[in-house]
């Protein structure tokens, strides 16, 4: 009896002590809550909890536990001043960064994909979801090539669950080509720290980051660059002058001074202040250009560089270092002119550079005046047609005379196309050159394609023709493309297939029917190109459909005659 009368009394005591501490608890909490509150909230929640109690005294406990835990909470979202840099630290850390989703697509762009591709979306989906790696990777590499931009959000959930690392860089370069920046998270957490990562997944990180211009990724990208890890240095800069800006300008003007770089980092560095155009180089760039002493890659680095910033006092600069006997700096001060379209001085250097001693010259002037739509440069081109030794330098001229579209140089590239004497390899360069630019020439090109039709020994030039006409969507290939479609040669009416692929024109679609319905009539012999047509049309097409009857159709006749007992039976 004594002993529960004991332990009776420890229990009361230590209940009292437990609710003394309880209401100096409750307490302190009231007197932060009212220090929160505005005098109006402060006396309805008074008068509630005091009417609570009043009603309730057998919930006094739970009551205050969770007016404690209400100030923990209020404490919590209001922190001391002292403690305010920490728990934002902290929540920094805590907080995750949502995934970005691939941006919408182009209904239209769908749309023609649809019907370039027929009956591919749920193969394409099977593949993406249950495919092997080889399987995968053939198949992205089709997305990439062909801009298919049906299954982004198929393709960005497969990056988030494979384990495969081939699988992944894969993904990262087709998001590369469609710059979509849904992957930005992850590139930004692996150059973050790339060090356990492979080499290959880091470059394609490099290559996705500078392709969508994620500007975010400056600071890791700078720390990479003066990390003593050179394996990441030229990537890391090539970066800088792809996404750069005029802060990261100045840090480059700066480390341009270090005394500790490779030449091939200063070469790296060089050619990315010209990208950067980081003007507060100028100077030094000058000097490392007008040094003959300087390594010659240097010197060609800092001439783009002055160029591409665009500074007019620079072009005097450039044209006296064209006089320079290296022909790689002359290359290079072409292109450094090039960003000078409207400048008088720059215009007659480039353009004189057409006839430089030099096929490297030659070639980057002509590139220069096609960019610069420097219609004068004409008759040099022209002349560079008839005369010159490089065929390098030949096939230049067809494109960018055509591109210039005045009415010599258009009259020039059509004589070419209608002159017997000319060769066939020069015709098809000329072809691919006018129909690029669709300025002049198609009504001699079609013709020129009907000559072929009718001599096989001309066939090289038939087939390329026929790959121009396959590139564009054009009214006037119609007939063409059905000329090619009547050919008996199989290879020509595969191209013919290719042509009216790109075209879908209405009035050559029977002519495609017919030869899926012939070849269904001997259905034991394989038709490529009736395959072809199918794949074309799609398997939904109605003459796919009466195709396919009427080949099993034959396939029992066959089986009859070439089994007479079975039919006895």
């Amino acid at each position: 009896m004594k002993k529960n009368i004991l332990v009776l009394t420890a229990f009361c005591f230590l209940k009292l002590q437990f609710f003394g501490q309880t209401a100096e608890v409750v307490s302190a909490s009231e007197k932060t809550v009212q220090s929160q509150n505005p005098p109006e909230a402060e006396t309805s929640a008074n008068s509630e909890t005091q009417t609570e109690t009043e009603n309730s005294p057998q919930t006094e406990n739970k009551e205050n536990i969770e007016v404690v835990a209400e100030a923990e909470n209020q404490e919590n979202d209001n922190p001391s001043e002292e403690n305010s840099d920490v728990d934002d630290e902290a929540e920094e850390v805590s907080v995750k960064i949502p995934k970005k989703r691939p941006q919408k697509q182009n209904a239209e762009k769908i749309a023609e994909l649809d019907e370039e591709f027929p009956d591919t979306r749920k193969e394409n989906a099977d593949t993406l979801k249950f495919g092997m790696e080889d399987d995968i990777i053939e198949l992205l590499n089709d997305f990439v090539k062909n801009e298919d931009v049906r299954f982004v959000d198929e393709v960005y959930d497969l990056f988030y669950v494979t384990k495969n690392i081939a699988v992944r860089e894969k993904i990262l370069e087709y998001f590369t080509k469609l710059k979509d920046p849904c992957l930005e998270n992850f590139a930004l957490e692996i150059l973050d720290d790339p060090y356990e990562q492979k080499k290959s997944t880091v470059d394609a990180v490099f290559k996705y980051i500078q392709s969508v211009k994620t500007k975010e990724a400056l600071p890791a990208v700078l720390k990479l660059v003066e990390s003593e890890d050179e394996n990441y240095f030229t990537d890391a800069l090539t970066t800088l002058g792809e996404i750069g800006g005029s802060k990261e300008a100045v840090f480059l003007s700066e480390y341009l001074e270090r005394e500790d770089l490779s030449l091939a980092q200063r070469q790296q560095l060089v050619k990315v202040l010209g990208k950067i155009k980081a003007v507060e180089t100028y100077d030094k760039l000058v000097e490392m250009a007008q040094d003959e002493d300087e390594n010659t890659f240097i010197r060609m680095y800092s001439a783009e560089a002055i160029g591409s910033m665009e500074k007019k006092e620079a072009v005097k600069i450039l044209v006296k270092l064209y006089e320079d006997t290296d022909p790689k700096l002359r290359c290079s001060v072409v292109k450094g002119l090039s960003n000078f379209k409207e400048n008088d001085e720059a215009k007659k250097t480039v353009i004189e550079a057409i006839r430089d001693s030099h096929v490297t010259v030659r070639i980057e002037a002509i590139e220069a005046c096609k960019k610069n739509d420097y219609k004068e440069a004409v008759p040099y081109l022209v002349y560079r047609l008839e005369k010159d030794k490089e065929d390098s330098v030949k096939k230049k001229c067809y494109p960018a005379i055509a591109s210039l579209n005045t009415k010599e140089g258009n009259d020039y590239l059509v004589k070419l196309i209608t002159d017997k004497k000319v060769a066939d390899t020069p015709k098809s360069r000329v072809a691919a050159a006018l129909l690029e630019y669709n300025n002049a020439g198609t009504d001699e090109i079609i013709a020129l394609a009907r000559e072929t039709l009718k001599d096989d020994r001309r066939k090289p030039l038939r087939y390329a023709l026929g790959k121009e006409f396959a590139k564009y969507k054009r009214n006037e290939f119609s007939s063409i493309c059905k000329d090619y479609l009547d050919s008996t040669d199989t290879a020509t009416q595969g191209t013919g297939l290719d042509i009216y692929s790109k075209g879908r024109y209405p009035d050559v679609l029977p002519v495609v029917r017919q030869i899926i319905l012939e070849s269904a009539k001997n259905p034991l012999k394989k038709n490529a190109n009736a395959e072809k047509a199918k794949k074309i049309l799609g398997s939904s097409d109605s003459t796919v459909k009466e195709a396919e009857k009427i080949a099993e159709e034959q396939k029992g006749k066959l089986e009859k005659k070439s089994n007479p007992n079975a039919n006895a039976k």
